[in-house]
């Protein structure tokens, strides 16, 4: 499709290389070929119709002869008949007079064809009436045969009937062969009237019979009314066919002769006694005649309207053939003016297009070059064959960037123009700026015909106003100092040797102190002066190859090069707030400033260039916060610290979203009795790169992070929802959730609770215990005593984990109401061999017997310690010893096979 395209363009450019007159020539040789084509055609037509009508009147002439002829012949056959069925004289004498009006006729058909020959001996209907009249040449012996009585009367009939078959039947063929309505319905209604006649004719012959014979047959009389039926039939025919007003009459004659004769025609002698009365042949007579004469009438209208529509048709035929060629006369000389005018037009045109200084590039939609002005060749030197039909990329010298050019056609298409400067590469390599106006021209429905486009060379402006905005890029207008972007890309560079070099490079930033007063009191004016002031001081305190750049506002940045020691770095920092404070004379205005700095150290903060602006940025919001005109050095530790902390609660959120958490659970058992009291459930991440992850890895960091409230609210749906299960297989064991000091002391920590035991109704609160830790409430104990409270009275029982760790007063347990103590296991797992741990375990279970706490040790891996809380008084206890926390699917398999230490009971039945 592409390859027709280009073709189609070469064509085309080919034809717009030809000179105007022959484009214009060509364009309308086409239209005016066409009107010559449709002239001659409607002229070959019109001519046509008028030789249709002409040979039609022809026709009818030939044909109104014929007709005279066949009612002669008609009559010549009724007195033949009679003549042959009676030697009456009367019908000698009929039969005489009837041969002398058929040779009449003959002779005057005759004459017709004979002048006619020459032009009408090609249609059919002169040559079939030719054919009939030759056949009358016999007509002289059937004469003399019937003279001599060597023919019967029917024999008569016969004979004359085929030749008046003949002459009816061409009647019916060219009323039937006319396409004009008019002309074929009174054609209908002539040969209606033909065989109307022909049917009163044998009407006459049978009755004549009756008469001479004085009788009439039964087959006769049978003859006779069916004749009459075709009379009625045909005079119907007649009324649909003619608009001649004596048609009208002669059916009124007729149906005045049939209701004479239809009453007696059943009656033979009453028949011929109507018949043999004079009036009925007067009549009959009459009637012939009047039959004849309105034939006459009707082929005379004929005649006459064939030949109005001939002169119509010859008339307009004249008309047409002087009306085209005066309309294409005139279509050429306006053509002609129109020609001049457009020439001088374009000839306008092409003095602007071809002497301007500017180079035009003419394009299509999609881009292709279809004209350039010598313009073009003198600025980018190629010449126009070079270029016609290239794409207008050929220009491009590389040095804009795709998405340049693809902003540059969006707005073309959006807006239809574009204006702006190109970087273009010449043939010889050679690259040049232009500024380039390029619009979009449209069709009369709007859609893009071609692009224009219009540049100057301006590559001197365009190299001296690049490094103007390489310049303005990278420096502040105000102080001319480097802007950010320039003091990045040199620590960037000075990073890059540092590295190699392992020396220090110290970023700092500044900003003056509450310099929006001193804008908002002596104005923006004072303040910008307050700015260049303090640029050049900057300027004067730092050493040559440091970098002091403005960032925004009041802010700058400064890059020192720590090329002895940080205490040289210390001096000038402090320096600068030492000096800056010092009086500014502004107009007349004494001005005194202070300035807070914050800055980091690399490689102590070991991290890239954008990073360590962001380390220095952030100080100085820490020096502004601590007071202002201070200096604050960045943490790189405590960041990274905190880095830490953000990228694993981003790793623990995706770990919930994904189902990578997960409860374990660890049994509590009273050692006594040997019955499992209840689980803790404990967390686990079961990471997909590191696997198992222990939860020191994680939980520690992030405990007093708000994320640990998300956290703990997950454990909490899961321990619930995993409790529920159990006792849907039967198992009812408590559960314990370690609770941290955020989530208890979170507002909505007791309202969350609820809200999960009502999505899980078969889980009563006395089934969820919570284990705080001790130092979690010492902050604000009166809240959490509160909240705690509010559990209690919901029935949810309550644990203070790792007793004896944290810093509880007695007031503390009195205030606080948990229902049991947890000994923390650092006690537990040396109380064999610590005796200090051994009086602690003692002790706190002495204090929870006195304030009335249940107490339970965890931590238990052997037996012998289990052993010793039993003698110590303390009867519940978990541990490695005991079980390692286990998935929960695993835990029913583990209370079915659970038994404790046979030295626990001894200890119990003591």
């Amino acid at each position: 499709m592409s390859g027709v395209k280009r073709k189609f363009n070469r064509w085309l450019s080919y034809f717009d290389q030809l000179p105007l007159a022959y484009r214009f020539a060509v364009a309308f040789a086409l239209p005016v070929a066409a009107i010559l084509w449709m002239s001659i055609v409607n002229a070959l037509e019109l001519q046509k119709t008028a030789e249709k009508l002409q040979t039609l009147n022809n026709s009818i002439a030939l044909i109104s002869n014929a007709g005279k002829l066949l009612g002669a012949l008609q009559n010549e056959r009724n007195a033949s008949v009679l003549y042959s069925a009676s030697d009456k004289p009367q019908f000698k004498d009929a039969l005489a007079a009837s041969r002398r009006q058929t040779d009449q006729q003959l002779q005057r058909l005759n004459q017709q064809l004979t002048a006619t020959e020459g032009h009408y001996r090609q249609l059919a209907l002169y040559r079939n009436v030719n054919e009939i009249v030759r056949g009358l040449d016999k007509l002289p012996e059937l004469r003399s045969d019937i003279e001599q009585k060597k023919l019967t009367y029917r024999q008569v009939k016969s004979a004359y009937s085929s030749p008046i078959q003949q002459f009816n039947q061409q009647i019916s063929i060219l009323s039937r062969d006319v396409s004009k309505a008019d002309f074929s319905r009174a054609l209908n209604a002539y040969f209606i009237l033909n065989r109307l006649r022909d049917l009163i004719g044998q009407e006459r012959e049978l009755l004549g019979l009756a008469v001479v014979n004085n009788t009439i047959s039964d087959a006769d009389a049978q003859q006779l009314i069916y004749l009459m039926g075709r009379q009625t039939t045909l005079l119907v025919g007649l009324q649909s066919q003619s608009s001649i007003p004596e048609r009208y009459s002669l059916a009124g004659a007729v149906f005045k002769l049939r209701d004479g004769l239809m009453p007696a025609a059943d009656n033979p002698a009453t028949l011929l006694s109507v018949v043999k009365n004079d009036a009925w042949l007067q009549q009959q007579t009459q009637l012939l005649d009047k039959i004849q004469q309105v034939e006459q009438n009707l082929v005379d209208a004929v005649k006459q309207q064939a030949e109005t529509a001939y002169r119509k048709s010859s008339g307009q035929l004249l008309r047409y053939l002087t009306i085209v060629p005066v309309t294409l006369l005139a279509a050429l000389v306006f053509s002609w003016l129109i020609l001049r005018h457009v020439r001088h037009r374009l000839t306008l045109s092409s003095k602007v297009f071809n002497h301007t200084q500017d180079r035009i590039t003419v394009t299509d939609p999609t881009g292709v070059i279809v004209d350039v002005n010598p313009a073009f060749t003198r600025v980018t030197g190629y010449q126009k064959s070079e270029v016609i039909g290239q794409r207008s990329s050929i220009l491009q010298s590389g040095k804009q960037s795709k998405s340049f050019y693809k902003a540059m056609w969006e707005k073309l298409l959006k807006d239809g123009s574009w204006q702006g400067e190109l970087w273009n590469r010449r043939k010889n390599g050679e690259i040049y700026a232009e500024l380039t106006s390029i619009s979009a021209i449209k069709n009369q429905h709007g859609h893009v015909q071609n692009y224009i486009g219009i540049s100057s060379d301006i590559t001197d402006q365009a190299f001296e106003h690049q490094r103007e905005l390489e310049y303005r890029a990278y420096h502040d207008s105000l102080t001319r100092l480097p802007n950010v972007m320039l003091v990045r890309d040199r620590l960037e560079h000075a990073l890059s040797i540092a590295a190699r070099n392992e020396e220090n490079i110290v970023v700092a930033s500044l900003d003056i102190d509450n310099f929006k007063y001193i804008n908002s009191r002596c104005g923006h004016v004072v303040g910008d002066q307050v700015i260049e002031a303090l640029a050049k001081r900057l300027r004067g305190m730092l050493r040559k190859g440091d970098t002091l750049g403005r960032v925004a506002g009041d802010e700058f940045l400064m890059v020192i090069e720590e090329r002895h020691s940080l205490r040289e770095v210390h001096t000038i920092l402090e320096r600068m707030l030492t000096e800056i404070p010092e009086p500014l004379s502004i107009d007349g205005q004494t001005v005194k400033i202070t300035a807070s700095i914050g800055a980091t150290v690399y490689p102590e903060d070991n991290t890239d260039a954008d990073t360590l602006i962001r380390h220095s940025t952030q100080s100085l919001h820490n020096a502004k916060r601590e007071g202002r005109n201070r200096i604050n050095w960045f943490d790189a530790k405590q960041e990274r610290i905190h880095n830490k902390t953000a990228e694993l609660i981003s790793r623990l959120d995706i770990a919930m979203k994904n189902n990578e958490l997960e409860l374990f659970y660890q049994p509590k058992v009273n050692m006594k009795t040997c019955e499992i009291v209840g689980v803790e459930a404990l967390l686990r991440w079961r990471d997909p790169e590191r696997g198992l992850v222990p939860p020191g890895d994680f939980l520690p960091a992030i405990e007093e992070h708000p994320f640990s409230i998300q956290v703990g609210n997950w454990v909490i749906e899961a321990a619930i929802a995993q409790c529920q299960q159990w006792q849907a297989e039967g198992i009812r064991l408590p559960v314990s959730i370690n609770i941290n000091a955020l989530q208890l002391l979170d507002e909505d920590f007791v309202e969350s609770i609820c809200e999960r035991l009502r999505r899980y109704p078969d889980v009563g609160p006395e089934l969820l215990e919570l284990e705080v830790l001790e130092s979690a409430a010492i902050g604000k104990i009166h809240v959490a005593a509160k909240v705690l409270t509010k559990c209690k009275r919901l029935g949810i029982n309550v644990s203070l984990d790792d007793f004896g760790t944290g810093y509880a007063a007695l007031d503390y347990l009195k205030r606080l109401p948990a229902q049991t103590l947890k000994i923390d296991q650092t006690f537990v797992r040396d109380m064999l061999n610590d005796e200090s741990d051994e009086a602690i375990v003692k002790g706190i279970i002495g204090l929870a017997e006195a304030f009335g706490f249940a107490v339970i040790a965890e931590g238990i891996e052997t037996e012998q310690q289990g052993v010793k809380l039993l003698q110590l008084g303390c009867e519940l206890g978990q541990g490695f010893g005991i079980a390692r926390p286990m998935p929960a699917e695993q835990l029913p398999d583990w209370i079915n096979n659970w038994q404790c230490f046979d030295s626990w009971r001894d200890v119990s039945m003591k």
